[in-house]
Parts: structure tokens; sequence; C-alpha cells
């Protein structure tokens, strides 16, 4: 579970990043890095910003101050020393102690041999069902159903894994409804990833990977994978580094590339990388156009669930590919980096989106390109950082910010993007109010102030615009964001927190296809968390959060509330350990929804929203068997306790439904789900 691996309060952390995320958000490879690093923690000394950054436990201010510290005064001796640079207190260092080290600098490194002997070998064994019937598994007249698998969700994952320098692992998954050993055609599991990846293995060899890997360039205007750098209560964890290149480990079916990638240090100050990919994506296919070469395939649109269930979707399976090159040229000193990127797709079918004012400047073809120039300049307690990209469209993005150190105690964030409407990237991952990097103009700026030892202030102001329309958005928009919280932290103990936030932007309110044009007016959220915990003894840990939602516009008004439980419960001395919930909540509609992470079992995540009225509880249940094999269980339950009637089109009758009116819907009132996993140290 997470928690029983690594702290809570990187699990709280955690959380602060996937604010009004997507309940099938995936962290795996956040959370994965996390927990090598708290099993073979980073050398703190040999660590350059990009490993420090990757960490994602630490601000810029703290790296900056670290890295100063080291070249005035030489390797740290221990992380005790950490006590004598200004912006890391007390409460910082114990955060962050069980994922950093102070390593003996005489250490021989190991050939790739010896490391794979003397590596750590985990297996992962995963069953998942919900307990009540989907509409997508209920048999028709003749038998058949609309899902062609079972309901049953098997996930099989293997890591190897030596001090983060060598890492093998593949990852085998197959969904409830997905067939699975049904025919010769669906004779094994729907998606599997398989990767290795060298790092720092000598002086020019600094990473390479084989199989499946993932790209982060600049501050994601091409592409990143960062998790965590954006709006969030932590608010001036805003600009994004770390490696170029990293091993991909993810249940994200179409994150990633596949084929292979080295970084190579060609000198003290120069860094180059380069990266090649084939891989299929799931895709909507539409027709065929005539081209001097002969027939070619068109496609609407690449798809991004993962679902292959269906016969519909299982026609979107891998049916599009894509073919990837690129690299990178760093040029870095200890306060400067300038680098050159570059990136360029070609698919084996066209893009041709659907005709939509909103699609008038996204890309179409069968090739996509886009160069960038990033930097980043440290002067004393200034950091400037930015980035520049250019795509084969003709559009271009800038991106710039700065995180100012006023005092040890005071530390400001400033971020300015204009990303063009005829700006186009495959998958970008840049800050800003919209995924997609186009058509939005903003300025961010953040301040953490830290009172005393006990209390902290953050808050932040995001005001930004979109000169075009956007999907729902039938007119040129704007919006603004602003975050305040309030923490007070009592020692190892205690630590409460009030955060407000307020969001106010422009959209459709009507979003009827008929009308061309649509009313457009301001939708204005408001949100109100308090949030306690409390470590009651060594074993036992109690949470406590109560949150307030309101949802406005032109036509109406919602609101809802959250409250909730945890119960924290892990014995020193004992092989058993728990983690348990009962939330309480009611809100007028979808609109007022309150989201909320959960723990669960080890490697799987789940931030539900929760809507509507009534109790929703889980248990997480954790037994070391022996030392090398332990076992997990999770029951989670929600019981609805109002719900609005839905007309069931395959029966004459109103029943009671949760969820879609599609495949995904349950008829009666509760939602309950068990997952079983074991877990096989070697």
């Amino acid at each position: 579970m997470l928690g029983q691996e690594i702290p809570m309060s990187i699990t709280d952390q955690i959380e602060a990043f996937l604010e009004e995320q997507d309940e099938d958000v995936d962290i795996t490879e956040l959370y994965d890095r996390l927990v090598n690093y708290y099993k073979s923690p980073l050398d703190i000394n040999k660590s350059d910003q990009e490993d420090l950054v990757d960490l994602r436990l630490l601000s810029q201010t703290q790296i900056n101050d670290l890295q100063i510290h080291i070249s005035k005064y030489g390797q740290l001796i221990s992380l005790e020393e950490l006590q004598s640079i200004p912006s890391f207190t007390i409460n910082d260092i114990r955060r962050i102690r069980p994922f950093l080290t102070v390593k003996d600098p005489n250490k021989i490194n190991l050939t790739i041999p010896q490391m794979l002997l003397e590596s750590q070998n985990l297996l992962f064994l995963k069953w998942g069902t919900f307990l009540e019937q989907k509409k997508g598994f209920t048999k028709n007249t003749d038998g058949s159903s609309r899902y062609l698998g079972d309901d049953n969700k098997i996930f099989v994952r293997f890591k190897n894994n030596y001090e983060n320098k060598l890492r093998l692992g593949f990852t085998l998954e197959n969904d409830a409804g997905e067939p699975f050993m049904q025919s010769a055609k669906n004779a094994g599991f729907d998606y599997f990833t398989f990767h290795a990846y060298l790092k720092d293995y000598t002086t020019l060899l600094k990473d390479v990977a084989l199989g499946d890997y993932t790209i982060s360039l600049g501050q994601g205007l091409i592409a990143h994978n960062s998790f965590g750098s954006g709006k969030s209560a932590y608010v001036t964890n805003i600009k994004r580094g770390g490696r170029v290149i990293k091993p991909f480990n993810s249940l994200n079916e179409n994150g990633y590339m596949r084929g292979a990638a080295v970084t190579l240090r060609l000198k003290k100050n120069i860094e180059l990388s380069i990266f090649g990919s084939s891989a299929r994506r799931d895709g909507n296919p539409t027709d065929t156009i005539q081209v001097d070469e002969g027939i070619q395939l068109r496609f609407s649109s690449l798809q991004t669930s993962g679902n292959h269930r269906t016969e519909n979707e299982i026609l979107d399976k891998r049916a599009i590919g894509i073919n990837s090159a690129g690299g990178s040229l760093k040029y870095k000193k200890r306060n400067f980096h300038v680098a050159l990127n570059g990136i360029s797709h070609r698919f084996d079918q066209s893009l041709n989106r659907t005709e939509r004012l909103y699609n008038k400047y996204r890309y179409n073809g069968n090739s996509l390109s886009n160069v960038s120039l990033d930097y980043s300049f440290r002067l004393r307690n200034i950091n400037l950082f930015g980035e520049s990209a250019y795509s084969s469209t003709g559009g271009v993005a800038h991106l710039a910010g700065a995180l100012i150190g006023l005092h040890k105690d005071v530390s400001l964030a400033f971020l300015y993007r204009n990303y063009a409407i005829d700006y186009n990237a495959l998958e970008p991952n840049a800050f800003g109010e919209s995924a997609a990097v186009q058509n939005e103009n903003g300025i961010y700026m953040g301040l953490e102030y830290v009172l005393s030892k006990n209390w902290q202030i953050s808050v932040y102001a995001d005001h930004w615009s979109h000169p075009w329309l956007r999907f729902n958005v039938s007119k040129p928009s704007k919006g603004s964001e602003y975050v305040a919280k309030v923490d007070f932290a009592l020692k190892r103990r205690m630590n409460v927190y009030l955060q407000y936030t307020y969001e106010n932007k422009e959209q459709d309110y009507a979003r009827s296809d008929e009308e061309f044009i649509k009313p457009t007016g301001y939708q204005i959220r408001h949100r109100l968390r308090w949030h306690f915990s409390n470590i009651v003894s060594k074993s036992l840990t109690l949470r406590t959060r109560l949150e307030f939602s309101r949802f406005e516009n032109p036509t109406e008004n919602q609101s809802g509330y959250l409250f909730y439980q945890d119960f924290i419960y892990r014995p020193d001395e004992s092989p058993f350990s728990m983690t348990a919930r009962v939330a309480f909540f009611d809100t007028d509609d979808f609109d007022s929804r309150i989201f909320a992470f959960e723990n669960s079992i080890l490697y799987d995540f789940s931030i539900p929203s929760y809507f509507d009225q009534g109790v929703r509880y889980y248990i997480n249940l954790r037994h070391q068997i022996t030392r090398k094999l332990t076992a997990e269980f999770r029951l989670a339950r929600t019981y609805y306790t109002r719900l609005d009637q839905q007309n069931d089109p395959d029966s004459r009758y109103f029943i009671d439904a949760i969820g879609s009116s599609g495949n995904e819907q349950i008829l009666g009132n509760t939602k309950t789900e068990i997952k079983v996993q074991l877990r096989y140290s070697f």
C-alpha cells in the first residue's frame, strides 16, 4: 500500500500533485521512482540537478542552495549537514531523509553481470473485479454480450533493479471485458510492455534504454514525462527537469516510445541524447484516400483509454503506426545550461480530424516535427529558465519562468507562457491550463512563506486566455485561478492544513450540437478543504478531511461536501498492516464533485470523484507471509443513497443506475470492487 513502502508525508505530496486529476490517472512511474530511491537512496554528493529534480521532493530553491553549498564547502559528510542550508527546515530533512544518503566515495562500480547477480527481483500477481454486474457483461438473447471478455482484471509485473543503475522489467495486463485466452487471435494478455535501462555506467555512457521508454525535453513544449511540475499546493514547483531518458513501467498503454535511446557525455560539459521508436497506437480509422503512392488510410484521432473490450474498440487497437526519432544536444555548467531539442513523428496513416471550428488550427496529415531551445540560468538566489519551440505546422510556443529566493523563508515563482493557436506537438506536457500546449497565453505567480518552524503559507494566482475556440467553448475565452494554503506542523506527530481554491473560467453552458453559436458564460468553482493528520502512536495514524465545493454558472448553482476518516495501522514488529477509510459525501450534481486520493495495494492507485449522495468505505490489508512473500487484499464499496432515475433502453421500466448510460453502467445503488495481489521478492 502507498504509505507502507514510503512515508505518508510523501503520500500527501503526491496527492497535492494530483489535484483535479482524472480517476484513471496513472502515477506508477512517479511512485516506482520513489520506492526505488527508498530502497536504494540517492547519493546526494554525486547527484546532479537532473537527479534531484527527478526525486520530486525538493524545491528548485533547495536544489540550488544545496549545489551552492557543495561548491563552496565540498561534499557533505552526513545528511545532518543539510541543517546549515537556510532553505532546508527540520521537517524537510525528515521528509527527504529516507530517499537520500552519503555514500563511500571510493566504492567501485560493478560490471553488468555483477549487478545482475546482486540485483533485487520482484514479481507481482494481481487480480480484481466488481461484484455488481456492468451492462457490458449482460447477456443478449443469443447468449452474447457487448464486452467480449469476462469481468476479471489480471495483472503481472516483474522488476529487476540494482541501486537504480540497472533496471529490467515487464508488465502484462488484461482489463475487465478484454478477451483473454479465448482464441488464437486473443491468446495472451491484451497489454505488454518491457524495458531495460542502464544509468551512469561509465563517464561516457550516461543513460541507455532498450524496449519501452519515455523522453523528457526542456519544459515540455515538445515532450516530457515529468509528473507534478505545475499548478498545485506546492506553489514554487513549476520548473520541469530531470533526465532526458527514463525507462517505462506504466499501465498507460499509449504513453511510451518503443525502440532504443542513449545519452552520451561527449565532454565534461556536453551531452548528446538520441532516440528512435516504432510503436503502434490505438486510433480511429475512418476511410481511404488516393495518393501518389496508391491508397492511404485515414484516421480521425488517437485513442488514449487503452480499452479493448468491444468489437469496435478492438478494431481501433494499435491501428496506427508511428515512427519517431529525435535528439537533444545540451551544454551545461554548474549554474547554466542550454539545449537544442528536436523530434519528428511519421504516421502510417493520414490524420484527418473532424471538421469543427475548434480543430481549425490543429495538425492534420501523416507527419509532425518540432524543434526547441531550452535554457536555465542561476545567479545566487535567482533561477531563470524557459523554452521556445517551433512546430512543422508553423506555430511557435514560448515559456519563461523565474524562481527567486527573497529570504531563507520566502520564495517567489513567476511563469509566462504564450502558446500560438497553430502550434502543435504530439504529446506535450508543459505548464498550462490546457494539456494541449496550444491556443493559450497566461501568467502565473506563486509565493511560499515559512512563518516559523510550525507555520507555512502558500499562495498562487494564475490568469490565462485562449485566443481561439476550444472544445465546449465556442468563442475566445479567458479564466483565472487562485489557491491559498496554510500549514501547521507539530514535530512528527501532527499536521493540519486549510486550503481554499477559486477558479473562474468561460465555458459553454448549453452543449447542444444543434446550436452553431452556443451561450457561453463564466463557470465558477470554490473548494475549501480542512485536513488533519495525527500520529497517535508508532502503530496508529488518523487522518480526517472535510471539504466543501460549490459550482456556479449562469443557469445553475450546485454545492457539495465530503467528509472522510482514515485509519492507518502499521505495527513495527508485526507482519500485518491495514489502512481503511469511511467517507460521507453529498453533492448536487457531477459539476460539484470532489476528488480524493485513496490508498490501495502496492502499485495500484485510485483517485475517485465523489458525487451524488452516499457512503464509501474501503479497507486494505497486507500480510507478510514470509520474508519473501507478501499478500495484499482490498475491498472498496460505495453505497448511493440518492440516485437519478435513468431509463434502461433494454427494458420497459425505470431503474436506479450507477455510472454512465453505456456499458459501464451498474444497475442498483452499490458499487463494490475487490483486489488481491501477491508480491514475491527474490
